[in-house]
């Protein structure tokens, strides 16, 4: 909780129309209140004498999650007694927005207990928030159910009007009247606006409970953040004074002026920055974050915008390039915040044992990319602009094998494009950033975040059965938004809506015929580093990044509202999903703060097996960086994939599918700064699902121009 009365007042209205809406919401959709035991213990004993078991599971399963979520709050404060207490409230909510949206897509599913999934969910939500905020300004609220807060209310009142009660209790209790009865009509507004919203949307109504709490951490961010900076330039000022007095007395004649605009500034700032205003002037800057700039700190120009094999992994600086600094022109365009970048990437790999015949097969990328950090050509600090073109073409190897996992994590069409561009604006310290124009969602969700150490896809870049619900890929991009929020150092969350891809590639076999495509959809995530500050402008891995023990852990989900077609039924179904989870973390080091060393990381996704024919997809992999005693950058990794097929899909009479199954052995090499080569062999079994297998020996180089 916050040490600032005005805003945990704030908060418990919030907080109070979220466990309305909710408890109003899960009643319509799923029959049960998930926020109040008293209520749900009624319906319980209701279903009970009624025989009505399966409702009954589904009541007791609120009661019980939702006790079971303030006792784990209460459980995480006394393990982190030592730390400030309100820093939980940001990542309750945090996780709230994570668990509400699992239980739309949990509801929306075919699943048999879909209906308990829903309400579990959101029974731990309120749970989690129940237990997080209790108090407001040293007086006990509940946010999530109004039994205790109507008789406290009464109570209160009564007491007021004793004639035994001084006058500072009576304001005490005037006060404790205010914010009592506001969180009661709150509660039932919210109650009322989460009901009519479920029934005028059906289950997205929920999700206006993920967006206001979505709010209420960037404005928790901020009213944290100001208070911080106000103290660095109370700070600098003193230090500024003190030198002022020392100064020239001339000096000290033109300069108190100066310090009592920018004082008058503050004051005026810190009245603006209500936290109840502050919800309404982030929303606007979201909406116009291109006409309103707002001044930030400690901006850097973005060290890296692409993801998979178009990461770097080779030498950077004046010597990292074949043609160096362009005679200086490279030098001096990096100091205005212009920076350039021209690299050719192939992949040349033989199937040399395989049911099919034996075949060379290259896949050739030229790609040219610009990043302009506005602030230092311009001023408009937190401004960026990104844009990248390539060519590419060659032998698509997986195809030709009739393989789930692709050997070349780059291969797809031949094309020559704008691949991707966006306007980004960052506020804050980079803790909020928005972003616009035309990119990827598997360049950013679902990306692997070792992928340089890697060749075949699956590890290499994205997820390979990401393209279930036609999310848009590297690189036919298409229109896309994205918000993303920081509200602790080491953990975000961030969303993207955009269009889906129109019509696949051969080598992804999902088996998925959607009647409508290109429909807007959009995808999610939250991420999570321990133990140490992170950027999450750009997450992704480098060879600075890898000091340390450092880890990188991801939840995501994707969802396409569009129809698709199912073997199992004749009709079309609306809406296709897919969730994954992702972990890479530093095992062991040489060096505590140092990169050498042994690295893991794990995926494993999960799409409905009664639409998607790849449904789920996992992978594994070990990294050592530096293992050879050489003076040049190399690592040496070993990575598995295992792809699964839905049965649904099996043709009749057809042997039932087996589990397509990989594995990849490579070393990199950085034999020079501006050229990496990759030698790697790649097994498979059960390829497409069948009984053949295959082997695959290539490399992968790579030049810096």
């Amino acid at each position: 909780m916050s040490e600032n009365p005005q805003i945990d007042s704030w908060l418990s209205l919030g907080l109070a129309f979220i466990g309305g809406y909710c408890d109003a919401a899960g009643y319509v959709l799923a029959k049960t209140f998930t926020g109040h035991i008293t209520g749900t213990l009624v319906l319980a004993a209701i279903s009970l004498a009624s025989h009505d078991w399966r409702t009954l599971l589904r009541h007791l399963l609120a009661i019980v999650v939702f006790l079971t979520g303030v006792v784990s709050i209460l459980i995480s404060e006394r393990l982190i007694s030592r730390s400030p207490s309100r820093s939980l409230l940001p990542v309750v909510m945090t996780i709230e927005i994570v668990l509400i949206s699992t239980a739309y897509l949990a509801l929306t599913s075919h699943l048999n207990a879909r209906f308990g999934l829903f309400v579990g969910c959101v029974s731990l939500a309120l749970g989690l928030q129940n237990g997080a905020f209790s108090q407001a300004g040293g007086i006990s609220v509940h946010t999530t159910y109004l039994t205790g807060m109507i008789t406290s209310l009464l109570k209160t009142e009564a007491q007021r009007h004793s004639s035994e009660t001084t006058v500072h209790d009576k304001l005490a209790s005037a006060q404790k009247v205010r914010l009592l009865g506001g969180v009661w009509l709150v509660f039932v507004v919210g109650a009322a606006v989460g009901a009519a919203m479920v029934f005028w949307l059906g289950a997205p109504g929920v999700f206006g409970a993920a967006l206001l709490l979505l709010a209420m951490v960037i404005g928790l961010c901020v009213s944290r953040w100001r208070p911080e900076k106000r103290n660095e330039d109370r700070l600098r000022g003193d230090d500024y004074e003190t030198r002022t007095q020392q100064s020239d007395p001339q000096e000290r004649v033109r300069r108190p002026s100066v310090g009592l605009r920018v004082q008058a500034g503050w004051h005026s700032s810190t009245r603006f920055c209500g936290f109840g205003r502050r919800a309404r002037f982030l929303f606007l800057l979201l909406c116009g974050f291109y006409v309103f700039p707002f001044p930030v700190h400690s901006q850097i120009l973005q060290e890296e915008t692409l993801s998979g094999p178009d990461s770097h992994e080779t030498g950077q600086g004046p010597h990292g390039h074949l043609f160096g600094t362009w005679g200086g022109e490279r030098t001096r365009l990096l100091e205005r915040g212009v920076r350039f970048d021209f690299q050719y990437i192939s992949d040349s790999l033989w199937d040399i044992k395989s049911e099919q015949k034996e075949r060379f097969a290259s896949w050739n990328r030229f790609r040219g990319t610009v990043d302009i950090d506005f602030g230092t050509l311009t001023g408009l600090h937190g401004l960026f602009f990104h844009a990248t073109a390539l060519w590419q073409g060659g032998g698509n190897l997986g195809a030709y094998l009739g393989l789930l996992t692709s050997p070349s994590g780059m291969s797809s069409a031949n094309t020559c494009r704008l691949d991707s561009w966006w306007i980004e604006k960052r506020w804050l310290d980079e803790r909020i950033t928005a972003r616009v124009g035309q990119f990827a969602g598997q360049d950013f969700y679902g990306a692997q975040h070792y992928a340089a150490s890697f060749i075949f896809e699956p590890m290499g870049y994205a997820l390979g059965n990401l393209f279930t619900d036609l999310e848009s890929f590297d690189p036919p991009s298409t229109p896309a938004m994205e918000v993303r929020v920081a509200p602790l150092h080491n953990l975000y969350v961030k969303s993207m809506v955009l269009a889906a891809v129109r019509s696949p590639f051969s080598q992804n076999p999902t088996g998925l015929v959607p009647q409508f495509n290109g429909t807007p959809m959009s995808v999610s995530e939250i991420g999570f580093t321990p133990g140490k500050k992170a950027s999450f402008v750009r997450a992704f891995d480098s060879v600075e990044t890898r000091k340390g023990y450092s880890g990188f852990y991801q939840f995501g989900a994707s969802y396409n509202p569009a129809k698709f077609t199912s073997p199992t039924s004749a009709k079309p179904r609306s809406g296709n999903y897919l969730l994954y989870w992702m972990a890479s973390q530093a095992l062991w080091r040489v060096d505590p703060k140092g990169a050498k060393g042994l690295d893991a990381t794990f995926a494993y996704d999960w799409s409905p097996p009664d639409v998607n024919r790849n449904n789920t997809l996992l992978t594994a992999g070990l990294r050592f960086n530096e293992p050879l005693p050489l003076h040049i950058h190399n690592t040496m990794s070993l990575g598995y994939v295992r792809n699964s097929l839905s049965p649904n899909f099996l043709p009749p009479g057809q042997p039932s599918f087996k589990t397509e199954q990989g594995v990849e052995f490579n070393t990199l090499l950085d034999i020079a700064p501006m050229l990496l080569l990759q030698p790697v062999i790649q097994y498979y079994a059960n390829v497409g699902g069948g009984t053949n297998r295959a082997v695959v020996f290539g490399f992968r180089t790579k030049v810096e121009f």
